[in-house]
């Protein structure tokens, strides 16, 4: 006996009469009705045979079996995923009161081997007599096929989402994050679990923050369309600006329920407009701080720009006045050759570079024609071209007015200085004439004085020896040692002023074989010196007399000044230095103080006692003439009692090689 099965309106009875037979006894006929037409399928089954007892009309319709064959069967014959042992283990918590219900979706096998699903509600119904399950059953076929489509609108939602190259979001009604799509987990890093709820926020620049979430809020308020641009940080920890976008989805009655809302990476873009904008800050910088003019014009001859330094060239106040085409400027100005010729519109500069031409510093004299005004300008430019065939003609301008005078100038101050130096070099070469003839009678005329006065002072020491007491004879030799020196000085000056006077020669000097020769020159003089000679096969430029008077000159000293020490030693060395031969001469001897090194290198001074260390004291300035007429330098080093080392610079000459000389 089933109680309830139809309300409280009556009870229904599965009896088996005697013959094997099921009836459904209803002590209320309405009831039945109900049953049998109920749109949802309805079994009674025995708990311990399985065997149905009742079956509706709705199941037997939808299973194709009519009531006579499902009463032999069982419930497993519609469920084969099931064995009896599976099932029973199934309904055993009904058998023993666990639970009053069991609900389960599977799916129901037809008499033509066809499978729809169903929802399954199963009770058990224990009576004296015997116990009976009741399985009320729900087709849910159209419930199944809503809900494929609805996965496969969400499917096919969430590709597209997916493949959009934004980052795209759902919200609650209040705001909260509930969804997002792939693209947004890839760029930020998080999973699903982490990115939920208020967690957005974390993603954008503490800063900037409060004003977005303001804006958020108020669009949430009241209600209406989100549109803002703010930077949003990725998984590399790097902030790129999004244009955020969301749109408030509503029912059928006007209710926000959701927003949906995207997020397009626009980082490149504001950051080429920044650059552009600030590409054009600085050439509008440039432009303004250009010393040059520059004029900018379209195809048509139409003057779009004119920079402040090209206006003030013009004498214009207001750009308006020349932001026109060439036709009217010419109203206002006229442009001729340097030498005066007028020039038509047509031989104009712009108008060249207009049909092609690319000009460099073309020379024009402009005149204003309202005014006694006049400038000569330098014009260059070219076109340039942009944005498929479009393009702007550049004329760049230079004010060359004064250049143009000083040129004028100085070719007037060129003339007169031809005649000055013409004039000059006339003088210089009668003041040469007269040094010449003095140097000659010098030559001649001092020396034959000279030369009796010691001849004399000989002959008198020899002749008249026994007679001079010890004292005149010293006067004697006195005088002769003065005559000799006065004589000295006499050759040191004629060679001064010859080496003042000769005109230099310029030779290819091979360093070792030139040093090896001069030293072949002081033979006798260096043989109790130790002697080094350290130089590489270098060849250098030099006016060959000119560097044989200095070496000479720098042995001569190395030489008298080192004589008193205990081992004289004298040391030549050369090396390259950027190009040039460095020459040192070093010598052991006294050495001078550095406070007096201006003075070494003049003629006539001497910084020791003649009776101490003879000479003329032109020997360092012959050496210092000699290399300024060779185009080279000299200069000294020294310390006292430390001896003293004087370096000559030239130039070097062709390739050196490895090779090392060394006399010693």
């Amino acid at each position: 006996m089933v109680e309830g099965c139809a309300g409280n309106e009556g009870n229904v009875y599965a009896d088996k009469p005697a013959e094997g037979t099921i009836h459904i006894v209803n002590t209320n006929g309405r009831a039945a009705s109900i049953l049998e037409q109920s749109l949802n399928e309805i079994y009674l089954f025995d708990a311990e045979t399985l065997h149905f007892e009742y079956v509706n009309s709705g199941a037997r319709g939808n299973l194709g079996y009519d009531m006579p064959m499902l009463r032999t069967m069982t419930p497993l014959d519609l469920q084969p995923e099931f064995d009896e042992e599976s099932f029973r283990v199934m309904i055993n918590p009904l058998l023993h009161g666990e639970k009053k219900l069991l609900i389960s979706e599977t799916t129901h096998l037809r008499a033509n081997g066809t499978r729809y699903p169903v929802e399954v509600h199963l009770q058990l119904f224990a009576q004296p007599e015997r116990t009976v399950f009741l399985a009320i059953v729900l087709d849910i076929t159209i419930r199944r096929r809503a809900e494929m489509a609805l996965r496969e609108s969400e499917e096919r939602f969430r590709t597209i989402v997916n493949t959009i190259p934004q980052l795209a979001w759902i919200a609650k009604a209040d705001g909260s994050r509930s969804w997002y799509n792939q693209r947004w987990y890839d760029y930020t890093g998080t999973t699903a679990d982490e990115a939920e709820g208020w967690s957005w926020q974390k993603f954008h620049n503490p800063d900037l923050l409060p004003a977005v979430r303001q804006k958020w809020s108020d669009a949430v308020a009241a209600e209406q369309a989100f549109d803002m641009e703010f930077p949003l940080r990725g998984c590399d920890g790097e902030f790129r600006i999004f244009l955020t976008r969301a749109e408030p989805l509503r029912d059928s009655e006007g209710r926000v329920v959701q927003w949906f809302g995207t997020n397009t990476d626009v980082n490149d873009q504001r950051l080429a407009e920044q650059a552009r904008r600030e590409t054009e800050k600085q050439l509008q910088v440039v432009m303004e701080n250009m010393s040059d003019g520059l004029v900018v014009s379209d195809f048509s001859g139409n003057l779009l720009q004119w920079n402040p330094a090209a206006l003030k060239m013009h004498d214009i106040e207001n750009i308006d006045e020349v932001l026109c085409n060439l036709d009217k400027f010419a109203e206002m100005y006229e442009l001729s050759t340097v030498e005066g010729a007028a020039l038509p519109v047509e031989q104009w500069a712009l108008t060249r570079i207009l049909r092609g031409e690319r000009l460099q510093d073309l020379e024009l004299r402009v005149r204003r024609l309202d005014m006694d005004w006049s400038r000569i300008f330098s014009y260059s430019g070219a076109i340039s071209h942009y944005d498929d065939g479009k393009g702007l003609a550049f004329l760049i301008i230079k004010d060359i007015t004064e250049r143009k005078q000083a040129e004028e100038a100085l070719r007037d101050a060129k003339i007169n200085l031809e005649y000055k130096v013409n004039e000059r070099t006339a003088q210089l070469l009668a003041k040469s004439k007269e040094l010449e003839n003095f140097c000659y009678s010098v030559s001649h005329d001092l020396r034959a004085p000279l030369r009796g006065i010691d001849g004399y002072s000989r002959l008198l020491l020899e002749t008249y020896h026994e007679r001079f007491d010890e004292e005149g004879r010293s006067f004697l030799r006195n005088v002769r040692a003065a005559t000799k020196h006065m004589t000295r000085l006499i050759e040191d000056l004629l060679a001064y002023s010859k080496l003042e006077r000769r005109k230099p020669s310029s030779a290819v000097v091979r360093l070792p074989t030139f040093i090896s020769g001069l030293l072949g020159q002081f033979q006798d003089a260096i043989q109790n010196v130790r002697l080094t000679v350290k130089v590489d096969d270098f060849h250098v430029s030099a006016d060959p007399d000119g560097l044989a008077i200095a070496l000479r000159n720098l042995l001569d000293n190395a030489l008298k000044f080192s004589r008193y020490a205990p081992e004289p030693a004298i040391e030549i060395l050369a090396r390259a230095k950027d190009g040039d031969c460095v020459i040192s001469v070093r010598d052991n001897g006294i050495g001078f103080d550095m406070r007096f090194y201006d003075k070494i290198f003049e003629i006539f001074q001497r910084l020791h006692r003649v009776e101490d260390y003879p000479g003329t004291g032109i020997g360092l300035a012959m050496v210092q003439k000699a290399m300024e007429r060779m185009g080279g330098r000299v200069w000294a080093e020294s310390q006292l009692g430390m001896g003293a080392v004087f370096y000559l610079q030239l130039p070097l000459s062709g390739p050196t090689s490895e090779t090392t000389s060394k006399l010693t």
